[in-house]
């Protein structure tokens, strides 16, 4: 142990000399400046950077924002196409109107919608006919004069493409316009037909306003005959029935579309119209059409380095240049205020380090000895003065980290056997001086390169290294630790013997992760408990799967509770004396969905275990008095009580809220408990059985001769009955040694006056031995098997008279 603590020792950090101790003062004054002045540098940089990235976020936010607007706009004339595509009869003016209008309520920015329908020279004079019928008064289709820009009667030629529904008043001059006479409205419309694309251009319109034509985006939408083909050029000329039209304002849809979107007034957005160039580049560059600032950028923003960002905004199958830059005075406007900051707080900082650090050092040197007590402290238990689990983590990861395969080692989990027992009896004091004395005897066993440390309770580690057999070494010590530990420990006034279950698991043949390793040494361990306790187990892999099935039945278990999947069968026991039954045993079984029924040998360990026997307790306690009641008056019914129950101080409120719901009388309800139950809290236990026997209900020994408990405990409960384990019935007629037994116990009982119940009979010479022998009572698979209650032969056992 003493090179265990010097190893803890030697790899604490070394204590600063005292001529350095000033030295971080001087350090830190002579770079404090030049840090300063770079930090400022940095700061000013990053001030450029972060500016320039969120501004460019916004600048793309709004962008984003502006295209799903238009989006927004374009799909609703998507939808008037789909009114005209989808129509079984033509669409009339006033529906036309009114579906129109309700898409486009409350939507600025849409200057005005129409139709144009596709017309032969056969069709005019009956198209002019139905629009002067509509309402419209001189309705006729009309061309416009490329030249001087009027408007004119079209002259006759095989198609037109006026304007025929239009949600412009009636009076104005846009009806009956043949838009293909126009050469760059004619290119549009054939671009919008034959690619079947809502194709857009920016023109002048028709109507004036303050005496100009405005400009205005103009969308053009082809509309087909319903159910044609359109997969072919070919298939889309043919079948072309017209075109919706939007003619939008973009500056008013665009402030519209900003407006409903709370836009950020940092960035100014300037809109152009469509050009094949870097509008960041020109220095010619356009006037845009849309501007959310009053100012002129910059001729060249690429050169110049100013912050902007340009995008296209889609609207149709057109793109519309989109140049961004911060607002003048706005919050995206670079400024180095952190930059001047950062140099007032670094000389400041500089100078207070200085003055610090020279305090500080003077202390330094005892700073440095308490830091290295805390730590020898917080590594150490301070019950035993082992290293702890920090440690022995600590510890463990530097063996694995630096293991190249040279350095062989084992790492042993032991936890103390019947330590709660001596805690629970004697004190915690008496506790605390036992594992001092097994923390001696531990370290009895150990070398210098090994590591002891307690983990915590009643669990030690051992690392084993310089292993020249990693196998045979680690048993050696598991085989010598499990023979010291059982030796007698001599406490105050009191001689107390333990044992100790012992896990192993080898490095590299096991894993080289601590964690690994770890959990295979514990699942070692858990297998040495479970097998009996006092016992050292070699982890091998099928412990492994045992753990994943064990972790499956647990889960499946906690289901069949919720679900209740669980059966009450019963067992008879008779008075083999007079050949009477007299009473079932409730035994609970587990109807799984899958694996059919479950013995209980297989879950009920695994209940206890977990803790779930509780609520499946409760639950077997309140099916059999139920069941009870409506058996005869003088069959009782004897239930098993786990000790994890008898732990539970809603124990004794449980049964009597069972027989007060069923109605069933106390003296039919028999109670059976293991003499393990008696191991623990004697006093609680005592008192507990005293409730139970003034309520009228009757106590029976279950597996006697098989547990820990004296023959004292037979004066101390006041037991009504003694039930002989299977396993002394099974050698009854071969040994005589079982004969002797039985005959000594029933003797026992009667001195006692007590019954007794033989379990586990299986032939007729074990019963004709039994009552031979005097013993009252009897149950096994020779008088009955256990079985449902709705079963023919435990109905026939409870009703031997029924025809």
């Amino acid at each position: 142990m003493s090179d265990r603590r010097e190893d803890m020792v030697e790899r604490r950090r070394p204590f600063p000399s005292r001529s350095g101790l000033y030295r971080p003062a001087l350090f830190a004054l002579g770079i404090g400046v030049l840090l300063s002045l770079a930090a400022v540098y940095a700061v000013g940089q990053w001030e450029n950077r972060v500016t320039r990235v969120e501004f460019e976020s916004v600048a793309e936010t709004q962008v984003i924002v502006m295209q799903n607007g238009i989006n927004e706009y374009i799909s609703r004339l998507v939808a008037l196409r789909t009114l005209f595509e989808s129509a079984n009869e033509e669409i009339t003016r006033s529906e036309f109107e009114t579906f129109s209008g309700r898409l486009f309520e409350r939507h600025p920015g849409i200057l005005r919608v129409a139709w144009m329908p596709r017309i032969n020279r056969k069709e005019r004079a009956e198209y002019e006919a139905a629009a002067i019928a509509d309402g419209l008064s001189g309705y006729r289709i009309k061309a416009l004069n490329a030249a001087d820009g009027s408007i004119t009667t079209a002259p006759q030629k095989d198609e037109y493409l006026p304007v025929f529904f239009s949600t412009e008043p009636k009076t104005s001059r846009s009806y009956g316009l043949d838009y293909s006479t126009d050469p760059g409205r004619r290119a549009t419309l054939e671009r919008a037909r034959d690619s079947d694309v809502i194709a857009a251009m920016r023109g002048l319109l028709y109507e004036p306003r303050d005496g100009m034509r405005p400009a205005g985006v103009l969308l053009f939408v082809p509309v087909f005959a319903k159910g044609t083909s359109r997969d072919t050029t070919a298939d889309r000329r043919r079948n072309l029935t017209g075109y919706i039209v939007g003619i939008f304002d973009l500056p008013l849809l665009l402030q519209a579309i900003r407006k409903s979107a709370a836009a950020s007034p940092a960035v100014a957005v300037n809109v152009y119209p469509p050009d094949d160039g870097d509008v960041a580049g020109r220095e010619n560059r356009p006037a845009p059409d849309f501007s959310t600032e009053l100012r002129a950028l910059p001729s060249d923003m690429t050169s110049s380095g100013l912050a902007h960002w340009s995008a296209t905004l889609r609207i149709g199958d057109t793109g519309w240049p989109v140049l961004a830059a911060p607002a003048i005075g706005g919050r995206l406007v670079t400024r180095h205020d952190r930059a001047l900051a950062v140099l007032v707080a670094g000389l400041a900082v500089t100078i207070f380090l200085a003055v610090y650090l020279a305090l500080a050092s003077r202390n330094s040197f005892q700073l440095s000895l308490a830091n290295q007590r805390v730590l020898e402290l917080a590594q150490t238990d301070i019950l035993t003065g082992l290293p702890n689990r920090a440690f022995f983590i600590e510890r463990l990861q530097e063996i694995t980290s630096a293991d190249d395969g040279e350095n062989a080692f084992c790492i042993l989990m032991l936890d103390l056997d019947r330590f709660k027992n001596v805690n629970d009896s004697l004190g915690h004091a008496a506790g605390d001086a036992l594992l001092r004395q097994v923390a001696e005897r531990l370290r009895s066993t150990l070398r210098g390169s090994d590591v002891l440390a307690r983990l915590g309770g009643d669990e030690f580690a051992i690392i084993q290294s310089e292993c020249h057999d990693q196998r045979s070494d680690a048993i050696d010590l598991a085989q010598r630790i499990s023979k010291l530990i059982a030796e007698p420990f001599q406490l105050p006034g009191h001689r107390v013997e333990i044992g100790t279950s012992i896990g192993i698991a080898v490095a590299s043949e096991h894993g080289g992760d601590q964690e690994e390793l770890l959990k295979k040494a514990d699942l070692a361990l858990y297998r040495s408990k479970s097998a009996g306790r006092n016992c050292h187990t070699l982890y091998d892999d099928a412990m492994l799967a045992e753990l994943e099935a064990r972790n499956t039945l647990e889960g499946d278990l906690r289901d069949a509770i919720a679900r209740c999947q669980f059966e009450v069968h019963y067992q008879p026991f008779f008075d083999i004396q007079s050949g009477q039954r007299r009473g079932l045993e409730a035994l609970v079984r587990w109807r799984h969905p899958k694996r059919g029924l479950v013995p209980p040998d297989q879950f009920i360990p695994l209940a206890e275990e977990t803790g779930l026997i509780v609520p499946l307790g409760e639950w077997v306690i309140r099916q059999a008095c139920d069941d009870a009641t409506s058996w005869p008056a003088d069959v009782k019914v004897a239930v098993n009580l786990s000790p994890v129950q008898f732990k539970q101080d809603a124990l004794f409120d449980v049964i009597q809220s069972a027989l007060s719901k069923s109605g069933l009388r106390p003296e039919r309800l028999e109670v059976e408990i293991t003499e393990s139950v008696l191991l623990e809290q004697a006093a609680n236990n005592l008192a507990f059985i005293a409730k139970l026997k003034s309520i009228g209900i009757s106590l029976a020994l279950d597996d006697f001769g098989t547990g820990y408990s004296s023959l004292s405990y037979l004066t101390t409960f006041p037991f009504d009955k003694i039930k002989i384990d299977k396993s002394f019935i099974r050698n009854l007629t071969e040994r005589h040694e079982g004969y002797a037994i039985i005959s000594s116990i029933v003797t026992l009982a009667r001195g006692l006056n007590m019954s007794v119940t033989a379990e586990g009979v299986e032939t007729p010479e074990q019963l004709d031995m039994l009552r031979s022998l005097g013993v009252k009572f009897a149950q096994g698979y020779l008088l009955g098997r256990p079985a449902a209650i709705g079963r023919s032969p435990i109905y026939r056992i409870l009703y031997p008279d029924a025809a």
